[in-house]
């Protein structure tokens, strides 16, 4: 028996996207279209009875300008009532404000739709693992970020990590993988992940890409 596929699930506005980006994501052999909704709310409601199947999507795919429930609001309640949830937000805004509210509420990633059938395949793919993917462009507006001033550093709660987990902070927000910082650090994967969750309880973060953004404000 094979290996299981990725479960997708589609959320924009515009049926002709989300039957294009059905048709695409189809193509690949380890892919799985499991939904296709037309706003935040109505993902939600889907994701719902999708989890009731035992089909949870793996990856959901959020546009964010949508009626009734926009991507970025869709996305907190995700990410709230599902902390696993692997958001990747697809888009035509490219607006710094609005790739780091994406990335506040919890998003993975944040592509713009011009992007190629490959890009969109590995960020899936990368999603489903729970690795951040940026677009260049993105990511450079994703981290112009003021960084807090020094004299804030000792107040905030970065001040109650190690320094081995502030270097793994540093890490983290520059992109490096679980086998990455254990390879550089010549520490386990088991340790890492330890390190890991031990940073994003005194963060008060979710995952990896708010993580990331916290260090950038921490100035790391």
């Amino acid at each position: 028996m094979g290996a299981q596929r990725i479960r997708v699930l589609i959320v924009d506005d515009q049926r002709l996207l989300r039957e294009s980006f059905r048709k695409l994501i189809e193509m690949e052999p380890d892919f799985e279209v499991v939904g296709i909704a037309s706003s935040g709310a109505e993902a939600l409601r889907l994701a719902e009875q999708l989890r009731d199947q035992q089909q949870a999507p793996d990856v959901v795919l959020m546009d964010i300008r949508m009626p009734e429930m926009d991507g970025i609001a869709a996305t907190q309640a995700f990410k709230t009532r599902w902390p696993d949830s692997h958001i990747v937000i697809l888009t035509t805004f490219d607006d710094t404000e609005l790739i780091q509210s994406g990335l506040r509420a919890g998003a993975l990633g944040y592509l713009l739709k011009d992007i190629s059938a490959e890009q969109l395949s590995m960020t899936i793919r990368m999603a489903a693992q729970g690795q951040m993917l940026l677009q260049p462009e993105i990511a450079q507006k994703a981290w112009t970020i003021p960084a807090a001033p020094p004299e804030s550093h000792q107040e905030s709660t970065g001040s109650q990590l190690t320094e081995r987990e502030r270097e793994i902070l540093a890490m983290v927000a520059r992109g490096a993988s679980n086998r990455e910082i254990s390879e550089a650090l010549y520490i386990t994967g088991g340790t890492v992940k330890n390190h890991l969750s031990s940073i994003f309880g005194k963060l008060g973060v979710r995952d990896r890409t708010q993580a990331a953004i916290k260090a950038r404000e921490m100035g790391l």
